[in-house]
């Protein structure tokens, strides 16, 4: 049976032969969002659609076939660090590896040379670099600190390029942080489980615990398109860059001493060597790091 209006009409037939309320809309006119035709009017209505932002302008001149490289070796001397007790609990403390010739047994871990890992090896001056794609742009690397137990992790890490951000992840206990950002000193109320959001600024920032029961984080936020962390036997290697004399900065984050308690922190270790590179083989550069 089909639906009919008072006067017996087929109302699927009237809807058909209703002319539109303007002939040239297209599906049915405006109520279906289909009004618009190909005048000029109707074009100049239309909002316009966001651009995409211009590349980043690299650093540097990119060039394409580049086969210097620069790698080596960072040590320290010192003893291994010792167990720390806060509020929150056991510290968790790195414990270095001896360094040794191959085929020989491991010494007793006293102070002695170690080989460090976590430190950032940077790179300047950059006049000519790596050549990447026309349509790709540098990878986004770091930002990301999460809290572990009585820690915050990773200890030291780079964020590049800039702008950016940094996020804080929580983990079942809630925290009150304090970030020491270059240009201000921020608090940070990290619930359980939760997350916290902050712009990364140039330099250098330190996440801590108010109460100084955590180990703290360093963020570095950088431009720099060259850049390394060393491994856990302190190697690094940084690759594809031009014949020249570069300038290499490596930054070590303080180990925590404990005072009254609660965690403190002096200034981080940091170097500077020069060196010479080739294209035809690495430059060895070792390093041995005063603290």
């Amino acid at each position: 049976m089909r639906l009919r209006t008072r006067a017996g009409a087929d109302p699927i037939e009237l809807a058909l032969q209703q002319p539109s309320a303007r002939p040239t809309a297209a599906y049915g006119g405006a109520a279906y969002g289909g009004a618009l035709d190909d005048s000029d009017d109707d074009l100049a209505n239309l909002a316009t659609l966001p651009t995409p932002p211009p590349p980043r302008a690299r650093p540097y001149q990119p060039t394409a076939g580049l086969t210097g490289s620069v790698e080596g070796t960072v040590t320290a001397q010192a003893a291994p660090p010792p167990f720390l007790v806060t509020t929150c609990g056991i510290l968790p403390t790195p414990r270095p590896a001896a360094r040794r010739a191959a085929g020989t047994q491991p010494t007793p871990r006293t102070a002695s040379m170690h080989t460090v890992g976590g430190v950032l090896v940077t790179v300047e001056p950059l006049m000519i670099g790596r050549a990447l794609p026309s349509f790709a742009s540098p990878a986004a690397v770091g930002g990301t600190v999460i809290k572990r137990g009585c820690t915050l992790a990773p200890t030291l890490q780079i964020v590049t390029p800039l702008p950016a951000s940094v996020t804080i992840h929580g983990d079942a206990t809630a925290a009150h942080l304090l970030a020491t950002l270059p240009t201000r000193t921020q608090t940070i109320e990290l619930l359980a489980a939760g997350r916290v959001i902050f712009p990364a600024q140039l330099g250098v920032t330190r996440i801590e615990a108010a109460d100084g029961s955590l180990g703290a984080a360093w963020v570095i936020a950088s431009d720099t398109p060259y850049y390394a962390l060393t491994d856990d036997d302190g190697r690094f290697r940084i690759g594809e860059l031009a014949p020249g004399t570069y300038h290499l900065t490596f930054w070590r984050a303080p180990s925590p001493t404990l005072t009254d308690g609660k965690l403190t922190y002096g200034d981080p270790s940091i170097t500077h060597r020069s060196i010479r590179v080739d294209a035809t083989r690495p430059a060895r550069l070792d390093v041995r790091l005063a603290r």
